[in-house]
């Protein structure tokens, strides 16, 4: 049979491997690539970073900005601190007169310092108070409990009182909406009239109010603010609104003028702090817009004013900087960026134009020193870009070949996929045996699990780049590694043709039809001409009409013959069924002699009749049988041990000759070192053979119980110490820290002496052989009465890559790769002898942890 070499084992665990690792790298780089472009760095882009895109976009979304600050701005250029800002005018766009021309006007300087507070307090309690006339009058909460408290107001109730309240306190305290809050407006009459209240007089008991309620806004524009300043000429906002004929009754449109005033000011005071950090010095930026209507001119450019801007322009477009120059025509423009494309000035133009700054008559400039002096945004994103622009292709390219490679080993291994060199059958693992659906559903959930988590744990925008390409690599590997084992199964099982075989579906469908075709079997059956079944369903039939006939016969006639042939049958039938249940005890109680042991039992069958009788007797010939194959099994395990025994007697007389052979060679002391190697090796083999042939006559006879024990008692806690001298310098070879723990208290024990020093030496040479170098091994025996037990512990030195049961077979070792000089029956025959004295023996592993415990009574 021709080998192909990627069905070898060894290459397709290669193979998957480094699949694996191709994917994983190819998940760095992509994610690598994707966060150097997210960083500004575009693909085949120029390596200086003021010809890049880059730079153009960074320029772009600065110039808007500055754009909107100087917009957002442009409000405190209206009206200097001291002057007045009308709130109508500002509201309705006209220009500021500085004068109070609505009644309603506020200086620039308290509304500017007012929008800067980090809040607005919207909790002012404004009440309406409906006077007689039926006009309004607003009024703070505070300032009408005052008025109630002193006496200067008074409430007073009608002879209709409901009893909701008493006195001016409830009423004050439903106003002030620590109880109660009412909604409403005059119309609907809804505030203290719904309390008993009649109206509100004053000292001299005239009539002041019909009815006081709260003031509520319909949205956040129209709430009550506390206020910070007064207006120009009045004592509140309410004085404005109680006492000006334009704003008599508009108290929310008063509101929404001041609330409007506040958010212009605030974004100005924005835009201030914008515009401070492009300011001189501060920036590699140089910014001018002008107004070239007005020549009002923003710079934060040294020496730039209305009169000698465009002679410093001259001077601006010829330094060398990158630049651009727009102005509404765009022969006017100049562009100072490379690569320029040809929509970019119309863009640009947009850009200024939607701010609502730019109108007809507009210029603006900006340039960056490209010498980057200062180290601002624009010159931290360059070092940005210079940092990352020199990985940005490399990284795709790198990241491009490994998808193909990945790919490439794919195939591969889909050729390869559960074929070895051995033959041409398709192998299947334990994974490829399950129903198809549940480990296609495993394998997706477990992915979408981990994948979640992973994308989860790189979703934080703080997280550095590193971390981000590492949780990319993770997802690579988590990816890759379950992509690769759903692919490879659903492979196999396609060449294997077990893809429907092994289907949930297929499964659900053979049980519904034989689900039908139990029920067709059950009609087959009841169809059947076979004389036991027609027996037994015609006599529960006659049974079952004659019980209803002879009970109708006695409810309707009150025939006591019928009752009695009812007694009759009902009796007949039910010594017909203890019969066949004291039958049925008879054989399972024989079943159960012969399961215990007694084969040559007999289930008597004289009281025994029809199908009973002939099962019994069955039984009888099982215990036969079973008497028969147990004797003979027995007689071969004798043979096998007398055949061990022989053998290993046989054996032992030439290796005897071979071993004194050997010594005689030494001795002639061979000056070839070639022959006393050989004879190192000879002699060494036949020790080996030696103790292998001893230990395969002792575990016979150990596992076959085949031993005369000699017990008497011993001190289990001296022998555990004089077995741990014996090992002191083998420990001491390999490094071999012994950690040792005894209770104080003495164990005797009843055992052999001779099989109990085989046992412990058994147990500590497998642990002087396979421990660890450089660690420790724990010995602890522990009186727990009425047991004594000894635990030893150490860390293995290669993997444990069996079960603990499989490590106490025959011939087993701990990794199938050692070279040691161990027979694999130690454990066997430790544990054999350790049962035939009456002892527990138990082993543990967790990981490389490996741990035996040995359990004896205590006398």
């Amino acid at each position: 049979m021709k080998t192909r070499w990627y069905r070898k084992s060894g290459v397709k665990g290669l193979l998957v491997l480094l699949t694996i690792v191709f994917v994983t790298v190819a998940c760095a780089g992509a994610g690598a690539s994707v966060l150097i472009m997210s960083k500004g760095v575009q693909p085949l882009d120029s390596k200086n970073y003021v010809d890049s895109q880059s730079f153009q976009d960074n320029m772009y979304s600065l110039s808007h900005t500055i754009i909107n600050a100087i917009n957002e701005r442009e409000i405190l250029d209206q009206a200097d601190d001291g002057e007045l800002v009308d709130l109508a005018e500002l509201n309705k766009g006209k220009t500021l007169t500085h004068k109070n021309t609505s009644g309603l006007a506020y200086k620039a300087g308290n509304l500017y310092d007012w929008a800067k507070k980090s809040s607005w307090d919207r909790s002012a309690n404004v009440l309406i108070c409906r006077q007689p006339d039926g006009s309004d009058y607003y009024m703070y909460y505070n300032d009408f409990a005052d008025k109630i408290t002193t006496g200067e107001l008074k409430f007073v109730f009608g002879s209709d009182e409901d009893g909701w309240t008493e006195n001016a306190k409830d009423i004050l305290a439903i106003l002030s909406g620590k109880e109660y809050t009412y909604y409403g407006d005059a119309n609907d009459n809804i505030g203290i009239r719904n309390d008993g209240v009649e109206y509100v007089t004053d000292a001299d008991g005239n009539v002041v109010y019909t009815d006081v309620y709260n003031y509520e806004s319909s949205g956040n524009n129209d709430a009550p603010l506390k206020e910070a300043y007064k207006p120009d000429g009045a004592d509140s906002i309410l004085d404005v609104v109680n006492n000006s004929e334009e704003w008599k009754g508009n108290i929310s449109k008063a509101y929404e003028y001041l609330y409007t005033a506040l958010v212009e000011y605030s974004d100005a005071s924005y835009g201030e702090k914008v515009l401070k950090t492009y300011a001189t010095g501060v920036t590699n930026v140089n910014y001018m817009y002008v107004d070239t209507k007005s020549d009002k001119v923003y710079t934060n450019i040294k020496g730039i004013t209305s009169a000698n801007y465009a002679k410093k322009l001259d001077e601006l477009t010829s330094s060398g900087d990158p630049l651009m120059l727009i102005a509404p025509d765009l022969q006017d423009c100049a562009l100072g960026f490379s690569n320029i494309a040809d929509w970019t000035v119309s863009y640009w133009q947009s850009m200024i134009e939607n701010t609502g700054l730019g109108e007809e008559n507009y210029l603006y400039f900006v340039s960056v020193d490209k010498d980057f002096p200062v180290l601002d945004r624009i010159k931290q994103e360059k070092l940005v870009y210079e940092k990352f622009e020199p990985w940005l292709v490399p990284i795709m390219v790198i990241s491009v070949v490994s998808l193909v490679l990945a790919l490439a080993g794919l195939v591969i291994l889909t050729i390869g996929a559960g074929r070895n060199n051995e033959d041409e059958k398709v192998h299947l693992n334990f994974l490829d045996r399950w129903y198809t659906e549940i480990v296609a559903g495993m394998i997706f959930m477990i992915w979408l699990l981990g994948t979640s988590v992973i994308v989860q744990t790189m979703d934080f925008e703080d997280i550095r780049m590193v971390w981000k390409v590492t949780g990319f690599s993770i997802l690579g590997i988590w990816c890759g590694g379950w992509f690769l084992t759903g692919w490879l199964s659903l492979v196999r099982r396609i060449k294997a043709r077990s893809l429907w075989r092994d289907s949930l579906l297929r499964h659900v469908l053979i049980l519904v039809r034989k689900c039908f075709s139990k029920c067709n079997d059950l009609v087959v059956f009841l169809g059947g001409n076979m004389i036991s079944r027609v027996k037994i369903i015609l006599l529960f039939g006659i049974f079952v009409f004659l019980q209803f006939m002879f009970s109708v016969m006695t409810v309707n006639g009150g025939s006591a013959f019928a009752f009695l042939l009812l007694i009759v049958m009902d009796c007949a039938v039910l010594y017909y069924l203890v019969k066949k249940a004291w039958g049925r005890e008879q054989i399972i109680a024989g079943l159960k002699k012969i399961t215990d042991g007694e084969l040559q039992y007999k289930i008597p069958t004289e009281k025994l009749s029809g199908e009973q009788e002939q099962v019994a007797d069955y039984i009888n010939h099982i215990g036969e049988g079973l008497d028969a194959a147990v004797e003979n099994s027995l007689k071969n395990e004798r043979m096998k041990t007398e055949l061990i025994t022989n053998v290993s007697h046989d054996i032992k007389t030439p290796l005897t000759s071979i071993i004194n052979y050997v010594d005689l060679l030494k001795r002639e002391n061979p000056e070839d070192p070639k022959i006393r190697g050989y004879l190192e090796v000879l002699e060494n083999k036949a020790q080996r053979l030696k103790v292998l042939t001893e230990d395969v006559v002792e575990a016979s006879k150990a596992s076959t119980g085949n031993i005369t024990l000699e017990m008497t008692d011993l001190n289990f806690v001296e022998l555990v110490h004089q077995v741990i001298g014996e090992f002191e310098e083998k420990f001491e070879e390999r490094n071999l820290t012994m950690v040792v723990h005894f209770d104080e208290e003495e164990a005797i024990i009843c055992a052999d002496g001779r099989r109990l020093w085989r046992v412990l030496e058994n147990v500590f040479g497998n642990a002087s052989k396979y421990a660890m170098e450089n660690t420790r091994v724990y010995v602890d025996v522990k009186v727990d009465r009425p047991n004594v037990q000894l635990s030893l512990k150490n860390i293995s030195a290669q993997p444990l890559n069996i079960s603990a049961d499989e490590l106490t077979e025959r011939f087993i070792r701990g990794d199938i790769s050692r070279n040691t000089e161990g027979s694999g029956l130690g454990l066997s025959i430790a544990k054999d002898l350790v049962q035939l004295q009456g002892g527990e023996f138990k082993l543990y592993l967790d990981g490389d942890l490996f741990k035996v415990t040995i359990e004896f009574k205590m006398k």
